[in-house]
Order: structure tokens, then C-alpha cells, then sequence
């Protein structure tokens, strides 16, 4: 995590700007730096039990604002029960609004918004010190704490299938009204582990009935795949065709050309 967001963003920035088939082969391997993984969200069944930011050595108390680079803040130093160690790596999040199926408004679970990262500086009397290395969003005293794994830098397994797979739109991880490239999303596939890391969706809708006739179906963008794990898959917006992408939107695994 040496280059921070704003170095990726920047980097991913050149390579959207490329010609359509390069962006394919290009920004999804810059999809799995931990930079940017440790930014993406999940759908969680169950509120984790988690460690909470206690306060910040700066003067003021962190309020509606985020913290910058280098700047400290404190946190327990038993996160979920486990131990801290120097140089520990923690990730910190927010638990925010309830997701629902679009479809059958079964409930689906809550957000879990990624917020920053902090690397483990000081450890003393049960507290931890820890530097901020990454703010994706302000960091608030009151945030939920966990330590970051392995397995959250590293590109997810995911065998998914060989066949056609469809679905739709159950969430975004910011609430906005137009999605551009970078944006997060999360799909609800026709059946789970149906999509693999990298996998290139579009995003559509049924066109509409004019005259009794209907038109062709609209395209509205592409994403890729990020996180297949679960039952609700996270991608990222690669390309917007339109401004109105929205929750209930449809999407199917994009095929590659025949041969």
C-alpha cells in the first residue's frame, strides 16, 4: 500500500482513458492492488463484533472531516479478540444502511463502507497508535476497527461457471444519484459463485414498450468483477454509457468474441 489511493486513482485514470480492449486487459490487474481492494465493501448477513476508533492525537476531535496521511489516532489494542502487533495493518469501516432485494424486497443484510487503513505505530496500557495511510472517506471517532488479512490484498479465488449468468443491480456502496467509473456496486447473480475475479459484466435494461412494440433492450455500462465471493458479488464501474444506473438495473457476464 505504498502508492495510496489518490496514486492509483490517478494511474487507473490513464488507463480508462485507453482504447476500449486495453482497458479490459489493463485496469483489471490494477483492480487487485490492496490499495484498492481495501476500498471496496460488502453485504454482511451480521454486524461484526469489532473494536471502535477512540480518539485522535490532534488538538481538535476528528468530527465531519477526514484524517490525512500521517496523522494518529487510537484504538484497543484487542481487535475481535485478537492481539495487535507493530506494524499490524487495520482497516476501518462503518456499518451503514439496511440493503434489500430490489425484486423481492427480501432483506439482504447491511453495508459494510470501507472509511481508511492505518498501519499499528505504538502499542501501550491496552491502546494502539495507529498512522493513517489511507482516507477513503471522512474517519470519524465511533468507526468500527478490524485487522486487514491476507486474503483481503489478495485477488479473490472464484472458479465461477461456463455457462450464461444474468442478474441485477442490489446495491451501491455510495449513495448517489449518477455512477461514474470507480464506483462500487454489487450484483445478485441468477445463482451463487456464478462469476469469477476480472469478469467483465454489462449493465442493461429492457427497453421500452412503445405502441405495443418492444424496443430493444439499453445499455447503460460495463463493470468488472472485484469480488466474487458470497452471494452478492462486488464489481466496479469500468464504462457509463448513460447517467441513470441504478439499483434494479440488470446485468449478464459479457462473452468473450468466437474465435
Amino acid at each position: 500500500m505504498k502508492r495510496g489511493m489518490l496514486g492509483f486513482a490517478v494511474a487507473l485514470a490513464g488507463l480508462l482513458a485507453a482504447p476500449l480492449d486495453a482497458q479490459t486487459e489493463s485496469v483489471v490487474p490494477a483492480l487487485y492492488e490492496p490499495d484498492f481492494l481495501l476500498s471496496v465493501g460488502m453485504i454482511l448477513d451480521v454486524p461484526p463484533d469489532s473494536a471502535v476508533v477512540l480518539g485522535a492525537r490532534k488538538e481538535h476531535p476528528i468530527r465531519e472531516r477526514s484524517l490525512t496521511i500521517e496523522d494518529r489516532l487510537y484504538i484497543p489494542s484487542l481487535v475481535s479478540g485478537r492481539p495487535l502487533g507493530l506494524s499490524d495493518i487495520v482497516q476501518f469501516f462503518r456499518i451503514t444502511r439496511s440493503v434489500r432485494d430490489p425484486v423481492t424486497d427480501e432483506p439482504l443484510g447491511r453495508l459494510r463502507v470501507p472509511t481508511g487503513v492505518g498501519r499499528v505505530d505504538s502499542l501501550a496500557g491496552g491502546i494502539a497508535r495507529v498512522r493513517v495511510t489511507d482516507a477513503y472517506l471522512p474517519i470519524l471517532i465511533g468507526d468500527l476497527v478490524r485487522v486487514v488479512t491476507e486474503a483481503d490484498t489478495t485477488r479473490p479465488d472464484g472458479t465461477g461457471s461456463s455457462g450464461p449468468v444474468e442478474g441485477y443491480i442490489v446495491a451501491f456502496q455510495q449513495d448517489k444519484a449518477i455512477h461514474p467509473p470507480f464506483d462500487v456496486l454489487f450484483l445478485r447473480p441468477s445463482y451463487p459463485a456464478a462469476l469469477r475475479p476480472g469478469e467483465v459484466v454489462l449493465l442493461h435494461r429492457p427497453g421500452p414498450v412503445v405502441k405495443g412494440l418492444q424496443l430493444p433492450e439499453i445499455l447503460i455500462g460495463r463493470a468488472v468483477v472485484v469480488r466474487p465471493e458470497g452471494l452478492l458479488p462486488a464489481a466496479v464501474v469500468m464504462e457509463s454509457y448513460r447517467s441513470d444506473l441504478k439499483v434494479g438495473d440488470w446485468f449478464r457476464r459479457e462473452e468473450p468474441p468466437p474465435p
